[in-house]
């Protein structure tokens, strides 16, 4: 079946009767058109179904009012999924649209979606950048010129503007918390990118939020005498597979924690998972603190412990700095970090 071709500025110039540059002129809001003339092409364009080229127009006005979201597209991450919407509707308050991409944490498929959003004449970039040693696609040169804003993880070495959120200091917080409640045997769960499954040694490269959040519970673990032998550290891939069986061996250890703090959602699923398959109850049999607010943690009974990020600031935050450098070029680059919130639910049990 042949595609139709689509309807030209000719096309609509000879259904309003008018020539081409009066209709390019009415449907372009410049030169001298009358209000009946412009209401006139505008109707016939409606009628044939016209659709201007944005890219052409574009071109000329040297932007195409759009961002670039390169994100991990993990909808049961409560960060994410909030984290976006968040984007999308600032960037419509500023008359911006948004191309999302999604990287699954890879940084070829990284790569590539950045590539391919500069082709399609982006305005600017927001990305969360994967794990890797260098990020070559994010130089200067590379981008063309285009800005760029990080959210939720830094790379140091790059002088690119990021907003981000201090997760040292809620993590920290969570466990002065519950060893205020007594518990002495602590559990630590973390999500770390290139586990093949789980460890017990702290991989050498790690995502800077990952990197905070294990900073913080650890200065909270020392700044509340907990010695390194009751402290059980286990790294894993965030497969429920792997998490699973990682929460498994912390409850089967010689030295079972009776709080876990698990570094995001997904992590806490696999507590919550494996503990209903034994039949322990989370703020009775085992405690629960984890990263990221959402409304089940909120809404289960009893309540999950959690390290709040406001993420919705975040994202407008994010859009805000990048609408910024978009039309005023030469802005300085900024460190943002926003605060975090520590909000004791009934998941961590008094002992």
């Amino acid at each position: 079946m042949q595609r139709t071709p689509a309807p030209t500025i000719a096309d609509v110039a000879e259904r309003a009767g008018v020539s081409p540059a009066t209709a390019s002129r009415a449907l372009s809001n410049y030169g001298r058109v009358s209000k009946d003339t412009v209401e006139k092409v505008r109707s016939a364009a409606a009628e044939i179904g016209y659709r201007p080229n944005e890219l052409a127009r574009a071109m000329r006005v040297g932007s195409t009012r759009t961002i670039g979201l390169v994100i991990i597209a993990d909808f049961t991450n409560a960060f994410f999924d909030r984290a976006t919407k968040a984007i999308v509707d600032a960037a419509r308050a500023h008359d911006y649209q948004v191309l999302i991409t999604n990287t699954d944490e890879d940084i070829d498929v990284e790569q590539q979606a950045v590539l391919t959003l500069l082709d399609k004449q982006v305005d600017g970039l927001i990305i969360v950048p994967s794990l890797a040693k260098e990020h070559p696609h994010l130089g200067t040169t590379q981008l063309g010129g285009r800005p760029v804003v990080l959210i939720d993880r830094r790379i140091d070495e790059l002088p690119l503007t990021s907003v981000t959120t201090d997760d040292a200091s809620g993590t920290r917080a969570a466990v002065l918390d519950a060893t205020a409640k007594g518990h002495r045997k602590l559990g630590f769960l973390i999500s770390a990118v290139g586990v093949p499954e789980f460890t017990t040694i702290a991989p050498t490269e790690m995502i800077s939020t990952v990197r905070d959040r294990s900073n913080g519970f650890r200065r909270g673990a020392t700044d509340s005498n907990i010695p390194i032998a009751d402290q059980l550290w286990v790294y894993c891939a965030d497969e429920p597979s792997s998490s699973e069986a990682a929460v498994a061996s912390m409850l089967d250890s010689d030295m079972p924690p009776s709080v876990i703090f698990t570094s995001n959602n997904d992590m806490a699923l696999a507590v919550l998972q494996v503990a209903g398959q034994r039949g322990l109850a989370i703020g009775r049999d085992l405690s629960l603190v984890t990263v990221d607010d959402s409304v089940w943690a909120a809404a289960m009974v009893p309540g999950i412990s959690v390290i709040a990020r406001p993420v919705e600031e975040l994202g407008s935050i994010a859009v805000a700095r990048l609408v910024e450098r978009i039309e005023s070029p030469g802005q300085d680059v900024e460190r943002l970090v926003l605060p975090t919130q520590y909000i004791s639910r009934s998941s961590v049990a008094t002992i």
